[in-house]
């Protein structure tokens, strides 16, 4: 016999002479002890609630009953007034912190004429452009942009599509190249 089995075995046979012990202890005939406690407990001192804090509860109460007009209320000191633009407001109307989107404009070019942009930064004109699908058949390649497709030499938010790439798209505005992954 291992030690290991040894120790197992000396563990198994204490928790079975605990157990029996306990069955016989629990299933005897002795009359168990108990101390009947015949003294009331106090409650403590903090749960207590004066006679007329109740009373000056029932006024208020009895107050607010008697008044029952919502239109009369009038806001106590540190409040400000509420502008016009707000009060005009009624029910779920557009949420008056987001700029209104307007989806960019999408205009298809003749691929031989030569475009003359103006320089200005287009990066978030770009940033409105959701690239579905791109994708390169041989010499041809097309590009899926807000639903509608477009192959190399469209224009776009005066941003011309120079080159389609199955994972990436080149746009060309003025001198700068903006290459955009496809998915974004």
């Amino acid at each position: 016999m291992t030690p290991r089995l040894r120790i197992l075995s000396i563990g198994l046979a204490l928790s079975l002479g605990y157990a029996i012990y306990d069955y016989v202890e629990r299933n005897s005939n002795k009359e168990t002890k108990v101390k009947a406690t015949t003294t009331k407990k106090k409650r403590p001192g903090t749960a207590r609630v004066s006679i007329t804090r109740g009373i000056d509860l029932q006024k208020r109460i009895a107050e607010r009953k008697n008044k029952n007009e919502k239109g009369n209320f009038t806001p106590k000191e540190g409040f400000l007034p509420i502008s016009d633009d707000v009060a005009v407001l009624e029910g779920w109307s557009r949420n008056p912190f987001v700029e209104v989107y307007e989806p960019p404009s999408i205009t298809k070019a003749n691929p031989n004429q030569d475009i003359e942009l103006a320089e200005k930064p287009v990066f978030t004109s770009l940033d409105g452009l959701i690239i579905e699908t791109a994708v390169r058949m041989g010499d041809k390649a097309f590009v899926t942009i807000n639903g509608q497709t477009f192959t190399e030499g469209d224009l776009i938010n005066d941003a011309l599509i120079e080159k389609i790439e199955n994972e990436q798209i080149t746009f060309k505005v003025g001198k700068t190249r903006i290459i955009k992954d496809v998915g974004t």
